[in-house]
């Protein structure tokens, strides 16, 4: 069921009305019709989720790399890496991103594909363009919008069934629509980027790393990718690492003795 968007508008204060009104501005730049814009604001699924108290909390790395390079962890991986064999060395060849990064990326974003949220992600950026008062910030929930909107549009799929991490990432590489949008590419050939394939979150995960100076710096490729150097570049290095050594004494296990 719809409501008239003069209806929904209606709900809103001033200021929150000319912020709709500008992500419809950038929907329509993005190759949406204004009609299909208004649609979605005027969608009785519309709705400010509630708000969340997240209690600022230090992540203890070395605990985090403890669990990661246990045995258990690392035999996930590795079955990962045969798995998606021919989709990490192909991003491997084209991005020059070692494919055990890659899967060591993946493992930390979201369990390798396992954990990868369950909010309605319109509804996670439209509660931010609403809620946020300094304007770089409702600026960026708006662009986030509109790139959501523009690819719900190419996939033919309904934005309001879109589900993604409370901060609004998609897909197992955990990427936000407006990065997506930037840094997306297609693992699997078909012409599409869907972050729900880990095909192109793979690729989109090694593209991303490659444009952000991987060749010249991988901590600091890393660090952009998450959005801080405080530990994650060493957890995801480690984790490489560790998959890289198991990948060795394998190979050494399987090899005939002369």
């Amino acid at each position: 069921m719809l409501m008239s968007l003069v209806a929904a508008m209606l709900l809103l204060s001033p200021a929150e009305s000319e912020r709709v009104e500008y992500v419809i501005e950038q929907m329509i730049q993005r190759g949406l019709s204004r009609q299909d814009a208004e649609v979605l604001f005027a969608d009785n699924r519309l709705q400010l989720l509630p708000q969340r108290d997240v209690q600022q909390r230090t992540i203890d790395w070395d605990q985090v790399i403890a669990g990661l390079v246990a045995p258990a962890s690392v035999k996930q991986g590795s079955e990962f890496l045969a798995r998606y064999e021919d989709s990490l060395a192909n991003a491997e060849t084209q991005f020059g991103v070692d494919r055990r990064a890659l899967t060591a990326l993946l493992r930390l974003e979201s369990n390798l594909g396992k954990n990868t949220g369950n909010y309605s992600t319109f509804n996670v950026f439209y509660t931010l363009l609403t809620r946020q008062e300094e304007e770089r910030r409702w600026r960026w929930a708006a662009d986030n919008l509109a790139a959501l909107a523009a690819f719900c549009k190419n996939m033919m799929s309904d934005c309001f069934q879109v589900r993604g991490s409370y901060a609004g990432a998609l897909g197992a590489a955990q990427f936000l629509p407006y990065s997506l949008s930037q840094f997306g590419a297609d693992g699997n050939g078909d012409s599409v980027v869907d972050p729900f394939l880990m095909e192109d979150a793979i690729a989109s995960a090694a593209n991303y790393l490659a444009k952000h100076g991987w060749q010249e710096d991988q901590t600091r490729a890393l660090g952009k990718y998450y959005g801080s150097s405080q530990g994650y570049p060493r957890a995801v290095l480690a984790y490489a690492e560790a998959l890289r050594k198991a990948e060795n004494s394998s190979q050494a296990a399987s090899t005939p003795i002369q």
